[in-house]
């Protein structure tokens, strides 16, 4: 039971890190992003989290375990990858990349100084993309949906709050690049599903 706890809080910590390099993205590029987008991005994040392993826990009871073990191997292992690609120089991603801050970048168009609710809404569905998708391979939690919302809601709250913190204090001065620190947990927690 302790290890499906450490597991799910290992997951939680390793989705929220987009959130946390779209506050980075944002702060360090000088936009700034109020309280209430950062409830917006963090609660539609838990929301989408915590249905997905509704979901998820639906469709394992139809799945043989063997099999559900499997895709939940194979989709952690493409999520971590996509992660590593993520944290790859921007000198290594095409002209139109799949990447955080290229989605945030796009999404802040109408007013580039300021993140508004609806541009944070839009933003949050994009960076939920890989929360649903391990939410559904994740397929059950040792918690309730409700501590699931709101666990997740927080954790990704927090980590937007030091995004943008952290972005304001180390624009320019951070020599290390610790992005891959997401990949590294999801690779961990795709080889865990075959003990």
């Amino acid at each position: 039971m302790l290890i499906s706890y450490c597991s799910f809080l290992v997951l939680c910590i390793a989705l929220s890190a987009d959130t946390f390099a779209a506050g980075l993205s944002y702060s360090a590029s000088k936009v700034r992003v109020p309280i209430s987008s950062m409830c917006i991005l963090s609660l539609v994040s838990g929301f989408t989290f915590t249905l997905s392993l509704s979901v998820g826990e639906k469709l394992t009871a139809w799945i043989p375990p063997n099999a559900s073990t499997l895709l939940s191997f194979l989709i952690l292992l493409i999520l971590s990858l996509y992660k590593l690609y993520d944290a790859l120089p921007e000198r290594f991603h095409p002209s139109i990349s799949f990447t955080t801050v290229s989605f945030s970048s796009h999404v802040n168009k109408k007013e580039p100084e300021y993140l508004s609710p609806y541009e944070a809404a839009a933003l949050s569905f994009v960076l939920s993309i890989d929360s649903i998708t391990a939410g559904v391979s994740q397929g059950n939690s040792p918690l309730s949906p409700a501590v699931v919302f709101l666990f997740s809601s927080v954790i990704h709250f927090l980590s937007i709050l030091f995004g943008t913190f952290a972005g304001r204090r180390l624009s320019g001065k951070l020599s290390c690049n610790l992005s891959f620190l997401p990949a590294l947990l999801l690779f961990l927690l795709a080889i865990s599903r075959l003990f």
